[in-house]
């Protein structure tokens, strides 16, 4: 994400100023206002199906992982509506019920992520054009995901003996696709 430079109330350039926190934050000593740095919110949703987990591939990823279902909220939806519409736009599933998981923040991508967990009882996926691939995966094997995502953790969360492919395997089914 671009750093702010300029206030956007009156056009000066921003310092950094110590708060009593002791963090340093970008200020406008003209309007004497604080601009914090803001992570923009999205879902993340782990869509089950008995003791199978929904994973997706986007098209042109370079790297042999999956992921789940994610988004960002849009201006006027909730963390619900958005965690419902990205599914039914992703995959086409219908879900029997959505609950609250957790957040999680990530520093590279400047993201507050709402996690969430959904059941189906539909298994059929209609995917859409922004992905590659959608299917089900067995949680009592191991998943073709980075472990150290956010995708991961979250699936470890609800099913912690979840175990990984490894990288080897992982690249080897990726080349075969290819």
């Amino acid at each position: 994400m671009k750093e702010r430079k300029y206030c956007s109330f009156c056009g000066k350039e921003l310092i950094f100023k110590t708060l009593f926190d002791g963090s340093k934050e970008k200020y406008c000593d003209n309007c004497d206002h604080v601009f914090f740095r803001t992570p923009s919110p999205c879902v993340i949703v782990m869509v089950t199906n008995a003791n199978r987990v929904l994973l997706t591939r986007g098209i042109g990823w370079k790297h042999p992982h999956w992921a789940l279902i994610s988004g960002h909220i849009r201006s006027g939806e909730n963390a619900e509506e958005t965690a419902l519409r990205e599914i039914h736009e992703e995959v086409g599933v219908e879900v029997t019920r959505l609950e609250f998981l957790r957040t999680y923040a990530t520093m590279d991508h400047e993201l507050l992520m709402i996690a969430f967990k959904a059941e189906t009882k539909n298994a059929s996926i209609k995917k859409s054009q922004e992905l590659e691939d959608a299917k089900w995966f067995d949680l009592d094997r191991p998943l073709p995901m980075r472990p150290e995502s956010t995708a991961a953790h979250l699936v470890k969360h609800v099913f912690p003996k979840t175990t990984y492919m490894d990288l080897k395997e992982q690249e080897k089914q990726f080349m075969d696709v290819m």
